[in-house]
């Protein structure tokens, strides 16, 4: 664990659903409970730019998705409805008391599974840059970048021999605003990272490949697809993740408040959505949820890692909302 986040007073611990292990980081009860869920490949620790600031004000809870990190993996069983489940039974056994759940990605559609089918558990949600629509099956092969994205890294890392984190990044290309040619990951950054990959697994076979004089965004990367489960990319390839779950039929029945926090995303001539949502996506979920709050923010897709002092503003004006209105109900009752 980092130096700052355990000075924080954060602790790793391992909750067992019945199902699999969630393993989580939690921080001192200075306030009402936060719920953190991550996209996907990515562990808790990319949270780590907001931890110590949020934990002066909030219980933390930050936690691994299975398959990821150093929760249990459950090749076959990756959907939204068993993820939703698993952090149903976290905040009833473990946090025991509504909290405010905010999920990036992937973890934003746990969000509003939770807040959809676990009301009682939930005070709010914050998805932040949800999929909300484009990873619905067919559309998510049919117009988003994303499903490309997939394709490589299952064929880099779901392979017989291993992972092949090098092959990855060499293979990597990534759509730019304004041009219909792909960008690749940068040659001379692609070779250093591949060849520090290697001599680190050299030294260390298995664990977390952690690089720590690469940018943050990087090593985070890297360090998620290292240890998570590959299966979990390959589900979203059939569109298996979406079993039993329409996202519209969730958020119609989301009675809490939510906000919306969009990032940056354009659409590329031929590969479709590159992002999470576009504005049409936005506008249906307002639609189908009268009382959520939009923000549109220009950052990129992990708005916690690349703002995580706009990050911190939005869920602290968000919980200082909710306490306001519960004053509010306690004193007209």
């Amino acid at each position: 664990m980092d130096r700052v986040i355990r000075k924080a007073g954060f602790t790793e611990r391992t909750f067992d659903t019945g199902e699999v292990k969630l393993n989580y980081a939690e921080g001192p009860e200075a306030g009402p409970p936060l719920l953190l869920i991550p996209g996907q490949s990515m562990p808790w620790q990319s949270y780590q730019r907001v931890l110590p600031e949020l934990s002066r004000r909030f219980h933390v809870f930050a936690v691994d998705v299975r398959g990821h990190g150093r929760s249990g993996w459950t090749p076959g069983r990756y959907t939204f409805q068993n993820m939703g489940r698993d952090f149903a039974a976290l905040l009833r056994d473990v946090v025991r008391a509504p909290a405010i759940v905010s999920g990036n990605s992937s973890g934003g559609v746990i969000a509003v599974w939770l807040a959809a089918y676990a009301p009682d558990l939930v005070r709010g949600i914050i998805p932040e840059d949800p999929p909300l629509f484009s990873c619905e099956w067919p559309r998510l092969r049919d117009d988003t970048w994303v499903y490309k994205f997939f394709e490589v890294c299952v064929e880099a890392l779901a392979r017989p021999e291993g992972k092949d984190l090098a092959r990855f990044f060499a293979r990597l290309e990534i759509p730019v605003q304004g041009n219909a040619r792909l960008m690749k990951f940068p040659r001379p950054l692609a070779v250093l990272v591949g060849a520090l990959i290697r001599v680190y697994r050299l030294l260390r076979p298995t664990g977390p490949v952690e690089l720590p004089f690469l940018p943050l965004q990087i090593r985070l990367f890297v360090k998620g697809l290292s240890e998570y489960d590959p299966e979990f990319t390959r589900a979203f390839l059939d569109g298996s993740p979406g079993e039993g779950f329409s996202h519209e039929e969730a958020l119609k029945r989301v009675k809490c408040p939510l906000l919306l926090l969009q990032a940056h995303s354009f659409r590329h001539p031929t590969l479709g959505l590159v992002g999470a949502m576009d504005d049409a996506d936005v506008r249906r979920v307002l639609s189908l949820v009268p009382q959520a709050e939009h923000v549109h923010l220009s950052a990129a897709h992990q708005i916690h890692v690349d703002q995580p002092e706009r990050f911190i503003a939005e869920v602290v004006r968000f919980a200082s909302a909710l306490e306001g209105a519960s004053r509010l109900t306690r004193s007209s009752g």
